[in-house]
C-alpha cells in the first residue's frame, strides 16, 4: 500500500483527503523556518529554528511510524506492525524526545533557565505549558525532564534522523542561541530592578519585584511557545488544506500605505458642518497628530460618541506604518459590538480586496475546543493585518488552557494593540493584564491605546510593584480633556438614587417619559428586570414597546435594533428595555435614558446613547435606584460594587450635581470613583483562587510560586503553568455558545446536523456555516443549561449546542418556558 510508496521515508503526517504523505524531513525543516520567523521579532530567532527542528523529533522513532500508519489505513490489521490507534491514541510520546535533545545540546552550568525554557516550549507542544512546580509540590519539570528512553526513544530517534535534519539542527550555534535567551532575560531584570528601586521602599516591595520577573520571564516563554505553536499547526494545516495554504500566500504583508490612504479618503467625506461632526474630526486629527510618537503604552480619553473607533483606527494604522509594525488588533468587551465595529473599518479598508484578508473577526466559541484537525482548521491565529476580538479571547491567548489560544500569543508582538471600553477590564485580572501589556510593549516591541470615556486609573492601580500599566511619557492623546469633554457635554442628570423605586414604579417612569419626549430608553442589570420591564410596559398598552437582551442572539438583537433606529428617524414614540449591553459601541440616540443605579462608568455609557448626536440642547438621564432586595445582583460582584461605589461618589458630589456647577462626567468625578473603586477592590486585583483548599494567587502561581511548598533550584522557573490555566476564566463561569433557530438559524441548525463528519467538501462548508452561525448563537452559563434541560440538544461528531424552537421566543430570546411553538422535528 501507501507504506511502499514512502520507502524508508519517516512520516509527520498523512492527508486525510487523499492519503498523500508528508515526511517528518519536510515538516521538521518547514516548521523550523516558520518558528525562526516568527521568533525573530521578540529577539529569538535562531531558538526558534532549533525549536522548530526538533519539536517532533520522536516521531523517527518505530512506535510512532507503526501507529501513524495503523491509524491511517496504510498497516492491515492482521499486521504484526499494526497498532491500535484507538487505544494508542496520545499514548506515544513523540514531543520529549525533541526537548530532551535540545536540552542536553543546551544545558550549560551557568544558563540552566535557557535551557529548561526550551524543553518546555517543545515537550508541551500538544498539551499546552506543564507545570514546573506541580500544586503538592512535586516538581514537574524534572519527572518529564528525566523520562526513560523506552518511553521517549531518543537514541533510536538520533539515529534515524534525516541528514538535512541533522545538518539543520547541527548548524545552528549553541553559544548564540544561549546568547539569545541572555539578553531577553537580562532585558527583563534590568527593568524590573529600575522599577523596583523608585519604590518608597525598594526593600518592602523586593519579594513582589522578583515575583514579577519570573512572571514576565514566563511571559517570555510563552511568547516563544507561540511561535513554535502557530509554526507547527500553519505547516500542518496547509499539507492538510490547499485552500489555506494559498489564502496564506495571499494575506502577505500589510501595506499600510494604501490602508491608510482608504481610511483618510473616507474621513475626508465626514462633514465638519454640525458641532459633534466638527468634533468628531477634531479628535481624529489630534490622533493622527501623535501617530508619530514612540512605541507605547496610550490613552484615548473621549466621552462617548465622539468617534472613538475611527479615530483609534487613524492613530493605529499611521503609527503601524511608521514603525512597521504588523498588525492592528482590537480588544473589545463585548461581542454585541464586535460586528459592528468591524463592519464599519472593513468597510472602508476592504474595498478592492478580497474579503476577509484584511478584516478578521474572531469571537467564536459555538464549537468545542477540541485539538483535532478540523478544530484546528476552524481556529484562528490572527494573521489579518487587522483584527477584532473580544477581551474574553485575548486574555485566554496570554493565560488560558491548551494550545488554541497560545499559538496566537505571538501575534500580540510588533503590533498595534487597541482596548475599547477598557473600563470592563475584570477586576481580578488587573494586574495580570497590567505585567502582560507591559511586556508586550517593552519586549515585544508593541504599542497600545486604551480607549473610553472612564479611564479606569490602570497606571494608578493599589499595590503598584503587583503590576500597573507603565504608561508612555505624555501618555494621553487628546490635547485638552476637560475641555473636550465640556463641549461634548449633551445631556442634564436627574437623581432618584435617595428614593428608591419598585419595578413598577420605574416603568411608570418610562411611559411618562416617552410620552412627554417621544422616545425613552430604560437600562437594567439583569436579563429577568428586561424582560420583566418589557412585559409591564406591554401591557400598559406602550405604542412600539421592544426587548433586547443577551437572550437574543445577534441577528436578532441587530433586527430589533434597525427597527428601533428607523422609528426614531421617523420621530415615533419608541421604549426601548435593554440590559447593559446597548451602553458601548452602539450608535443610537434617545431624548431620554433612564439607567438603573451601576458604576459610574455604566451610567455615562448609557449617558451616551442620550443626545447622542446633539440633536437638541440637552437629553435627560434618569439614574434610579432600586429597593433594596428587588434586584437580583448578589451574584454579579462588578455591578453591586460598581453601585456602592458609586452611590457614595453621588453623595459627594450631588450638591455640585443638583446645582449644575458639576456633571456625573467630568475627569475629576471618574478619577474619584476608580479611585474608591480600586482601593475596595485591591484583593480581588491579583486573581485569588483555591487549591485544595489552600488560597493563592494567579499572580503569584505564574511568578515565583513562592506559596508552593516544592522550592526550586536558583534560577530555575517555578511556574504552574497548567494548573493556571485549568484555573483562569476571564468571566466568572465559562460559558457555552449555543445555535438558537432565530431566521435563518434555523436552516443553519438543520445543514450542520446534516453534514458528513469525513468529507472535506463539508467542512469547508461547515466552515462557511459557522462563521454564519456567529449572529445565530447564544452565549449561556452552565446554570442557565441546566434550566433549559432536553430543549438544547448536541449534534453528532461536533458537539454543537443547539436550542429547539419551542424554547426561542421571538419577543425576548431564549426561555426556559415552551412558547408553544412547533419543533422542527427534521433534525
Amino acid at each position: 500500500m501507501g507504506e511502499k510508496r514512502l520507502g524508508n521515508k519517516a512520516v509527520a503526517h498523512i492527508r486525510k483527503a487523499d492519503g498523500k504523505k508528508q515526511t517528518l524531513e519536510e515538516h521538521l525543516l518547514s516548521v523550523s523556518g516558520l518558528t525562526g520567523t516568527f521568533a525573530r521579532k521578540i529577539g529569538l530567532s535562531q531558538s526558534g529554528e532549533l525549536a522548530g527542528g526538533s519539536h517532533d523529533f520522536g516521531k523517527y522513532a518505530e512506535a510512532f511510524r507503526q501507529y501513524i500508519l495503523s491509524a491511517n489505513g496504510a498497516i492491515d490489521p492482521d499486521s504484526d506492525e499494526y497498532i491500535d490507534p484507538v487505544s494508542h491514541k496520545g499514548k506515544i510520546d513523540h514531543s520529549t524526545a525533541g526537548a530532551q535533545y535540545v536540552r542536553k545540546r543546551l544545558v550549560r552550568e551557568k544558563y540552566p533557565l535557557y535551557a529548561q525554557m526550551m524543553f518546555l516550549s517543545i515537550c508541551s507542544h500538544h498539551s499546552g505549558l506543564i507545570d514546573c512546580l506541580l500544586p503538592d509540590g512535586g516538581n514537574g519539570f524534572d519527572k518529564r525532564l528525566n523520562k526513560k528512553e523506552e518511553d521517549t526513544h531518543l537514541a533510536e530517534c538520533e539515529s534515524k534522523a534525516d541528514p538535512a535534519v541533522k545538518n539543520l539542527l547541527a548548524s545552528l550555534s549553541e553559544e548564540e542561541i544561549l546568547m539569545e535567551w541572555y539578553l531577553k532575560c537580562r532585558s527583563i531584570e534590568r527593568r524590573e530592578k529600575k522599577f523596583a528601586a523608585r519604590a518608597e521602599n525598594p526593600a518592602a516591595v523586593s519579594e513582589e519585584y522578583e515575583n514579577t520577573r519570573f512572571f514576565k520571564k514566563g511571559l517570555l516563554l510563552r511568547c516563544f511557545f507561540s511561535c513554535l505553536l502557530d509554526a507547527d499547526r500553519i505547516d500542518s494545516a496547509c499539507f492538510e488544506d490547499e485552500q489555506y495554504k494559498a489564502l496564506r500566500k495571499r494575506l502577505g504583508n500589510p501595506d499600510w500605505p494604501k490602508l491608510a490612504g482608504h481610511l483618510e479618503k473616507a474621513l475626508s467625506a465626514f462633514s465638519r458642518e454640525s458641532v459633534i461632526g466638527r468634533l468628531r474630526c477634531d479628535i481624529a486629527d489630534a490622533c493622527y497628530a501623535r501617530s508619530r510618537s514612540a512605541r507605547g503604552i496610550y490613552t484615548l480619553t473621549v466621552p462617548t460618541g465622539g468617534g472613538k473607533t475611527l479615530s483609534s483606527l487613524r492613530f493605529a494604522i499611521h503609527h503601524a506604518r511608521e514603525h512597521q509594525l504588523e498588525r492592528i488588533v482590537y480588544v473589545i468587551p463585548y461581542t454585541s459590538i464586535i460586528e459592528q465595529n468591524a463592519k464599519v473599518v472593513r468597510d472602508i479598508l476592504e474595498k478592492d480586496e478580497e474579503p476577509g484578508t484584511i478584516v478578521l473577526e474572531h469571537h467564536s466559541n459555538i464549537e468545542p475546543v477540541r485539538e483535532t484537525w478540523q478544530g484546528k482548521l476552524l481556529s484562528s491565529n490572527w494573521e489579518t493585518p487587522v483584527v477584532f476580538t473580544t477581551m474574553v479571547q485575548f486574555l485566554e491567548t496570554l493565560f488560558g488552557s491548551g494550545t488554541a489560544s497560545a499559538r496566537r500569543m505571538h501575534n500580540l508582538a510588533n503590533a498595534v494593540l487597541v482596548f475599547d471600553e477598557i473600563q470592563t477590564l475584570p477586576i481580578r485580572c488587573v494586574h495580570l493584564f497590567c505585567h502582560a501589556l507591559n511586556f508586550l510593549v517593552e519586549e515585544c516591541g508593541s504599542s497600545a491605546v486604551l480607549c473610553t470615556a472612564t479611564q479606569p486609573l490602570l497606571g494608578n492601580v493599589p499595590n503598584p510593584e503587583k503590576g500597573q500599566l507603565r504608561l508612555a511619557d505624555d501618555p494621553e492623546l487628546m490635547p485638552d480633556l476637560t475641555e473636550l469633554f465640556r463641549q461634548l457635554q449633551r445631556v442634564r442628570f436627574v437623581d432618584h438614587t435617595q428614593s428608591p423605586m419598585n419595578l413598577e414604579q420605574v416603568g411608570d417612569l418610562a411611559l411618562s417619559e416617552q410620552r412627554e419626549k417621544g422616545d425613552c430608553l430604560v437600562i437594567v442589570n439583569t436579563k429577568n428586570w428586561a424582560a420583566g420591564l418589557y412585559r409591564y410596559c406591554s401591557e400598559k398598552n406602550a405604542k412600539n414597546v421592544f426587548h433586547l437582551s443577551t437572550s437574543m442572539c445577534a441577528a436578532h438583537r441587530t433586527a430589533v435594533l434597525e427597527e428601533v433606529r428607523s422609528l426614531l428617524a421617523k420621530k415615533e414614540p419608541v421604549l426601548l428595555v435593554s440590559t447593559q449591553l446597548i451602553e458601548c459601541g452602539v450608535d443610537i440616540s434617545f431624548r431620554s435614558v433612564i439607567r438603573l443605579a451601576a458604576g459610574l462608568d455604566s451610567i455615562l455609557q448609557a449617558a451616551g446613547r442620550c443626545n447622542r448626536n446633539m440633536e437638541s440642547d440637552y437629553g435627560t438621564v434618569h439614574i434610579v435606584r432600586v429597593v433594596d432586595g428587588l434586584e437580583n445582583i448578589r451574584r454579579l460582584d462588578d455591578i453591586r460594587e460598581g453601585r456602592n461605589v458609586f452611590l457614595r461618589v453621588m453623595d459627594e458630589y450631588r450638591e455640585r450635581i443638583q446645582n449644575g456647577t458639576g456633571d456625573l462626567s467630568d475627569p475629576d468625578i471618574i478619577e474619584r470613583y476608580f479611585s474608591y473603586y480600586f482601593h475596595q477592590r485591591r484583593d480581588r486585583m491579583a486573581y485569588p483562587c483555591d487549591l485544595s483548599g489552600k488560597k493563592d494567587t494567579l499572580l503569584n502561581l505564574l511568578g515565583s510560586n513562592r506559596k508552593n511548598v516544592g522550592g526550586s533550584q536558583k534560577g530555575m522557573l517555578r511556574q504552574s503553568f497548567a494548573t493556571v490555566a485549568k484555573q483562569f476564566a476571564t468571566i466568572e463561569a465559562e460559558t457555552q455558545g449555543i445555535l438558537v433557530p432565530y431566521g435563518e438559524g434555523k436552516d443553519i441548525i438543520a445543514q450542520l446536523c446534516s453534514l458528513p463528519s469525513r468529507d472535506m467538501a463539508a467542512q469547508s462548508l461547515k466552515r462557511q456555516l459557522l462563521k454564519k452561525a456567529q449572529r445565530y448563537s447564544v452565549n449561556l452559563y452552565p446554570d442557565a443549561l441546566r434550566k433549559l434541560g432536553n430543549a438544547v440538544k448536541s449534534m453528532e461528531e461536533t458537539g454543537i449546542l443547539y436550542l429547539l424552537e419551542s424554547h426561542y421566543d421571538t419577543e425576548t430570546g431564549i426561555t426556559a418556558e415552551a412558547t408553544g411553538k412547533m419543533d422542527f422535528l427534521h433534525y
